[in-house]
């Protein structure tokens, strides 16, 4: 069975969507206080989580490594400093945490201003360690939902890896999901006829408010989550 380990797990999207593909999510790493009570009462108390991932030094070995590193210094709505921002800059971590596990995939979410704000060093320093990466532009609305949320991904995996595949189909596998997960909007079929969502509001009274609309709006998008391990599942049994 495939095993994942998750930076910047925010309240561990990947995990959970990892868990329903059958992959197990052996640790976490993750700065906030709120996000980490997420992760503990999902994933239970004894659940690994390093709080920091500047001093997060001896992480076990996974199949998969997950990360979603900071997009503020990369995103349309930032300054666009780009990767080498204090924030977006943590992409230096993450990669030193991939050299030294060296997992069979890498999966990295990001906002789509990365492609022209510092994508050429994510593919340079994952090439420089011998990993080959694809990558995908995708919606929620690719999918069906009402969250019209562009989003970058990127799966990596060794180059030997590569060389061991049976065929050159692309490891983003289309249809993206059966039936079953997709028809969540069965009246809608295109992006244009989806409805706008509803904005979260304000609501006096509501313990941790403000940590759980910051919680919704870091997450990943489960359903697309759950795709991509789907995806890299898939693309495992098809090697040599």
């Amino acid at each position: 069975m495939l095993t994942h380990g998750s930076l910047f797990s925010g309240i561990e999207g990947f995990g959970l969507r990892a868990a329903l593909a059958g992959i197990k999510t052996v640790w976490s790493c993750e700065l906030e206080d709120y996000q980490t009570l997420i992760i503990k009462k999902n994933f239970g108390e004894q659940h690994e989580i390093n709080r920091d991932i500047r001093t997060y030094k001896s992480p076990s070995f996974v199949d998969i490594i997950s990360g979603g590193f900071p997009c503020q210094d990369i995103s349309i709505a930032g300054k666009g400093v780009g990767i080498i921002g204090e924030r977006s800059g943590l992409w230096s971590e993450m990669f030193r945490i991939i050299r030294k596990v060296r997992p069979r995939y890498v999966l990295i979410e990001n906002s789509p201003m990365l492609v022209v704000r510092g994508f050429e060093q994510v593919l340079c320093d994952l090439s420089e360690i011998g990993y080959d990466a694809e990558w995908q532009c995708l919606s929620g609305t690719d999918f069906g939902i009402q969250q019209n949320r562009e989003r970058l991904y990127c799966i990596a995996y060794p180059s030997e890896i590569n060389s061991k595949r049976s065929n050159q189909e692309s490891i983003f596998r289309k249809p993206y999901l059966s039936g079953q997960y997709t028809r969540i909007y069965p009246g809608w079929r295109t992006r244009q006829s989806i409805p706008s969502p509803k904005f979260a509001g304000k609501s006096n009274g509501v313990p941790d408010r403000v940590d759980r609309t910051e919680c919704i709006g870091n997450a990943v998008q489960p359903i697309i989550a759950h795709y991509l391990f789907e995806c890299i599942k898939n693309f495992n049994n098809h090697i040599k």
